[in-house]
């Protein structure tokens, strides 16, 4: 055999077992039968439950109606009964013939003794009669009771009395005030001859007599049950209230959905948490929800026991067959593992590894492919890892910083490019979150950051960031950076280093708005500072001066000295004016020797009579380095709104007062208004 062909291991043994083709075979084949058994038990037990659930709701449903229909005749005799002791009443007279008055108690008198003896005769022979009661005909004052605890009480706001008045009358299930037990209320009107209203003969019925009815399972098996709940929640079957100890407040699926009035069936948790199978009435008549239920364990325990027995035979078989699988599938085993083991090989690193060639058939073709496939593996290794070791080269030397982060902002890969622009190592630099707590010192700007570089891990196409960063060596950089998302849910980052560029456009941007002399504000800055000044002087309500200043005997001076003593006189006006303004002011150069000075927010206009002071006197300064000299400054004195409102009109007025001091002799100043006032 070649040298470089694995050789096969020793047979037996655990590592042999787990090695073995034929064993993954035949575990493969016995897991195939085991879920085939198991899917083929589990469509017998679903079709099997399907089949009983329909049986055991169609028997309950019959149970339901039966139930319903007996308290239905239940409740007719009730009524019939009451109706014939409203008549015997009425016609053998032996009703009171004066009620007693509301000052008298009706248990002292005799007529209403006698007929309140009378109602317990009849109770005590009626078990389902929990009372007999009369009623006055106006006020509701029970005269009779088969009860004597109720004689002399007022019933005048029960629904039964009040309904009762009108006709025969049925007020289903209540909780009765006394036992707090649910109860039925039948009452009739007792009306003489002529029609009138002679009182209100009510009889409360006993809805615990139905339990007999209720409790009876026939067709519900074991575990089935049938019982009453009214529309409080409450247990009308004294059965379940013994079970449960609950007398208010009971819910389930199957008594909520009763209540609201729906009937139907279904499957759902009963009241004490066993899961059932149940069918739910709504008897709207007597203000009940009737159901009829039966556990689950029982309707459905046939399909259990199916399934059980087709799982049993079926793996029995499954094994049977398993040992005339493992025969066959060794003869073909051996093939397959030395192509294994020649695989194995290679994912360990010997792209050298082959696999001999012991059939002709189509395993034999496996291990050719197999071999051709592992030349090209090779060849492919050799061509990738020259594409690695140069593109690693380039992002080692690459200028621009390069990360790949994870869709959490944690980042895996830093090129050092990256550490340069941080001056910070990769240990350092782990995630989004740290990169900015060591790049930006300021907490809400850092923050508003984060925020932005975690919304953009959620964009398609993330937007260009740019940063102004402190690095770990102290400096300070701007730093442009742009997302790019990868297939797998990562992100790649790419930072350059701006801060030369920015420099420039900082550059750019002072010599667009500043003067290249004197470093002052130019016009066009100036203009838009003065705008500002007067927004604000607008809404706060203050004042905003403008100071307009022409150097005196500046023109004698440049061409007396020349240009470049000149300038030096511009630039020691310029230091000597900045000195006598406060930070928040403005002094721009507007002209060769023109300065103008926004004074913002002042509460008096006279106070910027008080600068214009100052820089008079510090523009008289005959002795300066450099033996220059400056022979004193002309103002003139604008102020907002006195003066003009808008910028044209300011500096016209502040032009016009500085050229009277020029013609008084200069170094001086002067205020618009006081022109107008001359």
């Amino acid at each position: 055999m070649n040298e470089r062909t694995p050789q096969l291991p020793p047979p037996g043994g655990l590592l042999a077992w787990r090695s073995s083709l034929t064993a993954r075979l035949v575990c493969a084949y016995l897991l195939l039968s085991g879920l085939t058994v198991i899917l083929v038990a589990a469509a017998a037990y679903l079709g099997g439950k399907n089949a009983l659930k329909a049986q055991a709701l169609a028997s309950m449903e019959t149970v339901a109606a039966q139930k319903e229909r007996s308290l239905g005749l239940w409740v007719e005799d009730r009524r019939r009964d009451l109706l014939f002791l409203a008549a015997d009443l009425v016609q053998n007279r032996h009703l009171p013939e004066n009620p007693p008055p509301l000052d008298a108690d009706p248990a002292r008198d005799p007529a209403c003794q006698r007929l309140s003896a009378f109602f317990a005769e009849i109770a005590s022979q009626r078990p389902d009669l929990g009372e007999i009661l009369l009623l006055s005909p106006t006020g509701g004052r029970v005269l009779a009771s088969s009860r004597p605890s109720s004689v002399g009480r007022f019933r005048a706001t029960y629904n039964y009395y009040i309904q009762g008045r009108l006709g025969l009358s049925l007020q289903s299930a209540y909780p009765s005030p006394e036992s707090l037990r649910p109860v039925m209320t039948v009452s009739v009107p007792l009306r003489s001859a002529s029609g009138a209203l002679l009182g209100v003969l009510a009889q409360h019925l006993n809805l615990e007599h139905l339990d007999a009815v209720v409790r009876d399972r026939a067709g519900l098996g074991d575990t089935g049950e049938t019982y009453l709940v009214d529309s409080f929640n409450t247990f009308v079957t004294t059965e379940a209230i013994g079970r449960t100890g609950t007398v208010r407040g009971v819910h389930t699926e199957g008594i909520d959905q009763a209540l609201a009035g729906i009937n139907g069936n279904g499957a759902y948790l009963n009241y004490a948490g066993v899961p059932v199978v149940g069918v739910f009435r709504w008897l709207p008549e007597y203000r009940m929800a009737l159901l009829a239920e039966m556990s689950q364990d029982e309707a459905f325990g046939p399909a259990r026991r199916l399934a059980g027995l087709l799982v049993a035979v079926g793996a029995l078989a499954a094994l049977i067959l398993a040992l005339g699988m493992r025969l066959i599938s060794r003869r073909v085993a051996r093939p397959i593992l030395e192509v294994t083991r020649a695989a194995l090989a290679v994912s360990r690193g010997d792209l050298s590894a082959r696999a001999p060639e012991l059939t002709s058939d189509e395993l034999g073709s496996l291990a050719r492919a197999f071999n051709k496939m592992t030349e090209d593996l090779e060849a492919l290794y050799a061509r990738l890892h020259r594409q690695v070791v140069e593109r690693t080269a380039i992002l080692h030397h690459s200028h621009d910083g390069i990360a790949v982060a994870d869709a959490q902002g944690k980042v895996l890969f830093m090129s050092p490019g990256m550490e340069r622009l941080f001056a910070r190592s990769a240990a350092e630099l782990t995630s989004f979150e740290r990169w900015l707590e060591c790049g930006l010192e300021d907490p809400g700007e850092r923050e508003a950051a984060l925020q932005d570089w975690r919304a953009d891990l959620e964009t398609p196409e993330p937007p260009e960031r740019v940063l102004r960063l402190k690095g770990g060596d102290g400096l300070l950089r701007w730093a442009r950076f742009r997302m790019a998302r990868l297939p797998g849910g990562g992100v790649v980052i790419n930072a350059q280093d701006i801060t030369g560029l920015k420099e420039s456009e900082e550059r750019i941007r002072h010599l667009a708005l500043h003067d290249q002399l004197t470093g002052l504000p130019n016009r066009q800055l100036f203009a838009d500072r003065l705008e500002q000044a007067l927004k604000q002087a607008r809404r706060s309500g203050h004042f905003t001066a403008l100071l307009y200043l022409d150097l005196d005997r500046f023109k004698a001076m440049n061409d007396t000295h020349g240009h470049q003593f000149g300038d030096g006189v511009l630039r020691q006006a310029t230091k000597r004016l900045l000195a006598c303004v406060r930070e928040t002011d403005t002094v721009a150069r507007i002209g060769g020797d023109e300065f103008v000075v926004i004074l913002s927010d002042l509460l008096d206009p006279e106070d910027a009579g008080a600068v214009a002071a100052k820089v008079c006197e510090a523009m008289q300064a005959p002795h300066l380095e450099d033996g220059l000299y400056l022979a004193g400054a002309s103002i003139g004195i604008a102020v907002a709104p006195r003066d003009g409102r808008d910028q044209d009109s300011l500096l016209s007025a502040a032009d016009r007062a500085m050229y009277v001091v020029k013609r008084r002799g200069g170094n001086g100043f002067c205020f618009a208004q006081q022109l107008n006032a001359d």
